[in-house]
């Protein structure tokens, strides 16, 4: 209990301070730091001098600078070279889709109005935050606006030191100088008569057996095979877009690829299910490498033979010895593979003899019990997995379409994978339901569902789904975790983020580090991960993107 008073007066002081100017005196970020939406790695981690560990954007504790956006997006931030880049959807201007694109992507726009085709590239610098160049990437298929899933921004700009790259998910990728000059362009149709192929985290590999400072972008596109169209994998050419290979095995759209650093080279893990029929089989994952004269051949395929289900959409992870397969209820386990060879290991239940930290109402504290038998299923939330120092990470959603609370309300979940199903541990944390203010005072709830707002810079909500009002505990597509050294961030829809420490055994309520939010409490909404340079933390809402450093 103690530890959360200490939160909750961290965040109350905060609230008492005057907000940090437009623009803070600090020195300019030179070196490459966050390159891609998935961090230097590849998988959603860095190490370097650690970020402030409280922040809060309403009351500007620790806001180097804030710059507003032109419109609402959710796509990472990439910086490079003392830039930032970071896409948004074209300014929404009231006018939607001609009668004959709605009725061709009818199924693409689930009937909703606030839509549209294009996203805007942005480049600010990294030090002030000023805006320097905006370029336009017109689309195909129109998005949904603050879709609480995705949106044509959800592919992150990936960068170099010379170049960006920047995906429209509804039909376009380009290649710009860090001057926003055009290099190159791609078109693609991609699927919108089912699901829309948003999910993908492009990447950028070295490939120095194709010559020295080639680069490859991995990059995602349907493609016509014998039985349909299915995702695949593409290496395009960074430098001119070419096409260089189309891998072996197919992904789901769905799917979040993480990068694996091998002896024989850099892969790609990415996997295959999920719900709404989608067509790539087989059931599983794939270990595809990314470089050298075998690019896009498979070193491994896992088929899964427990049926179709949603475990790509709870996205795989990986560490130096395993890869893992999360399988949410009526399965509620986790399955275990071997990351040399993709072999199947063991299976560890997620509701049998788990250990369960909770909120006691009654006496105002945290309580543990070991070798609980959990009565309700487990939901851990889509692309919520971490894997950081031999334990397994995620979130577990608290609800399901504002039904019965399902698994341990409001936690995240800590799962020590063992050496075989006998020896594996698995831990949840519940954690305070997010963040209220109480006479200026920022102060944790706890079980209370809350609330998100999409409204963007210029005072207008700008939501195309009623469930991008929910709070990021129920169903909604939150931002990958990111983990900067020790710390692992995790940003709900509302606006809250949890720093955990994953250096903390046993997972208790010491673990939980800081509770900080982005803006005030129901009226922000953010779908991206945190993204990370130099000691400072760079992060984004509706309505502005944010650097969070020591003031």
């Amino acid at each position: 209990m103690a530890h959360f008073i200490r939160c909750a007066l961290l965040l109350g002081l905060a609230a008492c301070v005057a907000p940090a100017a437009q623009v803070a005196q600090i020195p300019q970020v030179a070196q490459v730091d966050w390159p891609q939406g998935s961090g230097p790695n590849g998988d959603w981690s860095a190490a370097g001098p650690p970020p402030p560990l409280t922040f809060s954007g309403t009351s500007g504790e620790n806001i180097l600078w804030r710059t507003p956006l032109p419109e609402t997006g959710q796509g990472g931030i990439a910086l490079v070279g003392g830039r930032v880049f970071v896409a948004t959807l074209a300014v929404w201007e009231g006018e939607g889709l001609s009668a004959e694109d709605a009725a061709t992507y009818a199924h693409a726009i689930e009937k909703r109005t606030v839509v549209g085709k294009h996203i805007d590239a942005h480049c600010l610098d990294a030090a002030t935050g000023e805006l320097l160049w905006t370029r336009r990437l017109e689309g195909l298929v129109p998005s949904i606006y603050s879709y609480p899933f995705s949106d044509a921004t959800s592919a992150s700009p990936v960068a170099s030191s010379e170049h960006v790259w920047f995906t429209n998910a509804g039909g376009r990728v380009a290649c710009f100088t860090h001057a926003g000059e055009l290099v190159w362009q791609r078109d693609f149709v991609p699927t919108f008569d089912g699901p829309f192929n948003k999910q993908f985290e492009p990447f950028l590999v070295d490939d120095p057996l194709r010559g020295a400072g080639a680069r490859t972008l991995v990059h995602m596109e349907p493609l016509v095979v014998e039985v349909g169209l299915w995702n695949h994998l593409l290496g395009l050419d960074a430098a001119t877009g070419a096409l260089l290979w189309r891998s072996q095995d197919a992904l789901t759209h769905y799917n979040a690829p993480t990068l694996v650093h091998t002896p024989q080279g850099v892969c790609v893990l990415h996997a295959r299910g999920g719900p709404h029929e989608v067509p790539e089989r087989p059931l599983g994952l794939s270990l595809t490498r990314a470089t050298g004269a075998d690019a896009g051949q498979r070193v491994w395929r896992y088929e899964d033979p427990r049926g179709n289900h949603e475990a790509s959409l709870q996205t795989m992870a990986c560490d130096e010895r395993y890869v893992y397969w999360l399988l949410r209820e009526p399965r509620n386990a986790l399955v275990v593979l071997d990351r040399a060879s993709g072999a199947e290991l063991h299976e560890i239940s997620l509701v049998e003899g788990v250990s369960v930290t909770a909120w006691d109402a009654a006496t105002g504290a945290l309580r543990t019990r070991h070798g609980v038998d959990l009565e309700r299923g487990v939901f851990p939330a889509r692309y919520s997995m971490h894997a950081a120092q031999g334990a397994l990470y995620f979130q577990c959603y608290a609800t399901a379409w504002g039904k019965a609370t399902i698994g341990p309300p409001y936690s995240f979940a800590r799962i020590d994978p063992g050496h075989d199903a006998a020896s594996a541990r698995v831990e949840y944390l519940e954690v305070p339901s997010g963040l209220r203010d109480e006479e200026g005072v920022r102060v944790p709830v706890w079980r209370t569902p809350l609330s998100a707002r999409a409204t963007n810079a210029r005072g207008e909500e700008v939501t195309g789904d009623e469930r991008s009002r929910w709070d990021g505990w129920d169903w909604v597509f939150n931002g990958s975790p990111t983990r900067v050294g020790e710390r692992l961030y995790f940003t709900l829809a509302s606006g809250t983020v949890y720093v955990l420490d994953v250096s903390r055994q046993p997972f208790d309520g010491q673990a939980l580090l800081a509770l900080c939010d982005l803006g005030p409490a129901g009226e922000v909404w953010s779908a991206n991960s945190v993204s990370y340079a130099d000691g400072r933390l760079f992060h984004r809402t509706a309505a502005e993107l944010l650097c969070i450093g020591t003031q």
